[in-house]
């Protein structure tokens, strides 16, 4: 039931190290028999024998804070001292701390014990400086810890003296309530209330010990001090109202605090909102210069008024009749000077020429409150010009199809009257149109376009509005897929692509012809495939021999496709040999070539080494050092896998060796034949890491006393037979092939032309 204090913890010991036995004035008499067995009997007999009517000391506390308990510990005299110090607490009989001097060491070294509780974790005695200046700390103080605290002072050979304190907690009131006069309550903005009208609020404050001051303040100064309990039955509350009779300006944008102010150990408690006041305005005004206005040309017009709030409403009037086009912006410079303005993008007519102009300011809150300026206006004009449709269609979005004809008109409003007109499409002007009437006859697609007309007097030019006119056209073949050729294999299956352009994009629908030297006949709807623009068909081949005119057709709401797609279904040949091959030494030894003819099927690209035994550096003696040297056989070996461009990169060629190189074109029919061949390439050095790239050496080893002009004389002679013998070989090559497609073209059926397919569809 007790422990020891953590306050100063060297000198604190549990407390039911002892039993207690009433002394002749009641009180209890420490014994020194340590028992836990009497405990029981010294708390009855303490509270049936404790009567004392020592009168209370009253202290202030607060939640959350410290408090001290004075107990005067000054001995009767001077050869008597303090044996035992004792706190209670109300009516308990057990102590919650003692100071157990009884042994005879001083005070200041007594022993300190404390109820083991969590009040006695917070106690510790503190004897001070004097005997006068001993008191009880009481740490970090609880609503419990309230009520009547007893210290009992024993001393060696003078009677037993008690204090009475009474620990009185200051608790702060509740957050103050601020109604209005209709009894709604008020979180953060009060009102509004009007200028030149009363304003009443009233705080409301509950609960507090002592009993709060309620007080009104306003920018620091207190405006109402008088408060009072509440009136209503039932309600423990202070209460202040305040009163304001007539609302001036400057009130506006104020900020009212309800203050609540009990014990000074507490801070007072307070709620502050903001005050609204509805203001009228002071004065309106036109401020932009009154210049002479030009027709049909916006001239921005500013108005500003002073003084409203909230904004005021500003109104715009052109010869009593309101205007709708004004923007308003409102800014706020202080409390006499709310600032509204309102910008009027004024486009006036010859009509209005004299007319009376007039800005109207209000607050609606306020009724008659509207003052206003005003001013006349003078007016010149330049042409008011639109461009619509001769039949007086308004639509500024006019849709046609190929081949219709379209008649444009320019309707202008001048004063002086219009003197020439022009017309422009696309904001570019178009030649030989100066008319008021434009002429579209025989529609196409670069027709379309946004077409605006202007007109011209002394006063200036003027354009009109756009008016755009689309054109819808039947389908036709995307660009460069008008014609296309397609390579095939007996009994292999080709999957055929026709992409066309149309407006409308949508439902455009799809049919195919099979055109050969026999006949012309429809393709099954099953075998085509149409998704937007697009249809794919499928088409088996019969034999290798055949020649076959597949045709796509498109249809949309506009009509039918004029020109059919046509895809020439030839038989697949062998490709063409590579060309033009060469040989880079930059980083690494790479073979480049260009590709010759496809046969129609897709094709790739293989290269073959053919090695050969060691032998002195010749012909084609390059230094290859990029990667490390591997064995590589003396017959043929493929490098790679096959490439679908004609670039190769060689990485294992053994130095010291002559190598031939073949690069061959591959379809599905077979590889070209003869291939391009690069003859005599020798890696000139062995390879040693770090690889680095060399220069290229020369055709034969020369012995240390050669000269350096010998060596570079031998590397010229070199090269330039080099570059002779490669000349040679290309245009053997290209001879020979060009006798080989002479005689392919010669017996290869020559394809339907289109006009002799569209004639057969007929």
């Amino acid at each position: 039931m007790f422990s020891s204090s953590l306050w100063p913890s060297s000198s604190i010991t549990p407390f039911i190290s002892g039993t207690f036995a009433p002394d002749a004035l009641g009180f209890f008499l420490p014994f020194f028999r340590f028992s836990l067995v009497s405990l029981p009997t010294i708390i009855s007999t303490t509270t049936t024998t404790t009567r004392f009517a020592v009168p209370a000391r009253i202290v202030w506390a607060a939640i959350d804070h410290d408090a001290e308990l004075p107990c005067d510990i000054t001995a009767p005299s001077a050869q008597d001292g303090v044996k035992l110090v004792l706190w209670f607490k109300d009516s308990t009989g057990i102590p919650l701390y003692s100071l157990d001097s009884r042994s005879g060491v001083p005070i200041a070294d007594a022993q300190h014990s404390t109820i083991a509780n969590d009040l006695g974790q917070r106690l510790f005695f503190s004897v001070g400086a004097t005997p006068k200046e001993a008191r009880l700390k009481i740490r970090n103080i609880k609503m419990s810890d309230g009520g009547v605290y007893r210290c009992r002072v024993d001393y060696f050979n003078s009677p037993t003296r008690n204090y009475r304190v009474n620990l009185t907690l200051a608790v702060p009131p509740e957050e103050p309530r601020i109604f209005d006069a209709q009894g709604k309550e008020i979180s953060t903005v009060a009102g509004p209330f009007r200028e030149g009208h009363e304003l009443f609020l009233s705080c409301q404050v509950s609960g507090g010990r002592p009993p709060p001051r309620v007080t009104w303040w306003r920018d620091g100064a207190e405006i109402s001090s008088t408060s009072h309990p509440s009136a209503v039955e039932g309600t423990a509350a202070m209460v202040n109202q305040l009163f304001i009779s007539t609302v001036t300006r400057d009130y506006f944008g104020s900020r009212l605090q309800c203050r609540a102010a009990g014990s000074k150990l507490v801070p007072a408690v307070t709620k502050e909102i903001s005050i609204q006041v509805h203001l009228k305005p002071l004065r309106v005004k036109i401020v932009s210069a009154n210049e002479l206005l030009t027709a049909g040309r916006p001239v921005p017009i500013r108005c500003e008024a002073w003084g409203s709030f909230p904004a005021a409403k500003i109104v715009w009037l052109l010869d009593g009749e309101p205007l709708r086009s004004a923007d308003t912006t409102v800014h706020t410079e202080g409390n006499d000077a709310n600032l509204t303005s309102s910008i009027l993008t004024l486009r006036v007519a010859a009509e209005n020429d004299g007319a009376e102009l007039s800005c109207r300011a209000s607050n609606p809150w306020f009724s008659g409150s509207a003052i206003e300026d005003k001013r006349i206006i003078s007016v010149a004009y330049e042409p008011v010009v639109s461009v619509h449709l001769a039949n007086e269609d308004p639509s500024r979005v006019i849709t046609r199809a190929e081949g219709e004809n379209v008649t444009l008109k320019c309707r202008a409003d001048a004063r002086p009257p219009v003197s020439s007109f022009s017309w422009y499409k696309n904001n570019m002007r178009m030649s030989g149109e100066n008319g008021e009437t434009l002429y579209l006859t025989q529609l196409e697609r670069e027709s379309a376009g946004s077409y605006a007309c202007a007109a011209s007097n002394t006063e200036g030019e003027t354009r009109s509005s756009s008016l755009t006119l689309k054109i819808q056209y039947a389908p036709r073949c995307k660009p460069g897929t008008e014609q296309t050729s397609v390579g095939s294999l007996n009994m292999h299956s080709l999957l055929v692509k026709c992409e066309v352009e149309a407006d409308p994009p949508d439902g455009v629908r799809f049919s195919w012809t099979y055109n050969n030297t026999r006949n012309v006949s429809p393709v099954l709807n099953s075998r085509i495939s149409s998704h937007g623009l697009v249809s794919t068909m499928t088409y088996l081949p019969q034999s290798d021999s055949e020649l076959v005119t597949l045709a796509c057709w498109a249809i949309n709401n506009v009509g039918r496709q004029t020109v059919p797609c046509l895809i020439h279904i030839l038989p697949a040949k062998i490709p063409d040999t590579p060309r033009n091959c060469e040989l880079h030494n930059d980083t690494v030894l790479e073979v480049v070539c260009q590709a010759g003819g496809d046969g129609g099927l897709m094709q790739s690209f293989l290269l073959e080494v053919v090695g050969g035994p060691a032998v002195p550096p010749s012909v084609y003696n390059l230094d290859y050092t990029r990667g490390p040297p591997t064995e590589i056989d003396n017959e043929i070996s493929t490098l790679n896998d096959q490439e679908q461009i004609p670039q190769f990169k060689l990485h294992s060629l053994e130095p010291g060796r002559d190598y031939q190189l073949l690069v061959y074109a591959v379809n599905a029919k077979g590889k070209s034949d003869p291939p391009f061949v690069i003859d005599k390439v020798r890696v000139g050095s062995a390879l040693v890491p770090p690889y680095v790239d060399e220069t290229i050496i020369s055709e034969d080893p020369t012995p240390a006393e050669t000269s350096h002009q010998n060596k570079q004389k031998q590397q010229s002679q070199m090269v330039m037979f080099a570059a002779v013998a490669a000349a040679v070989g290309v245009i053997i090559t290209s001879i020979i092939v060009a006798g080989f497609v002479a005689i392919c073209r010669l017996k290869r059926p020559k394809p339907p032309e289109p006009q002799e397919v569209r004639k057969r569809m007929r």
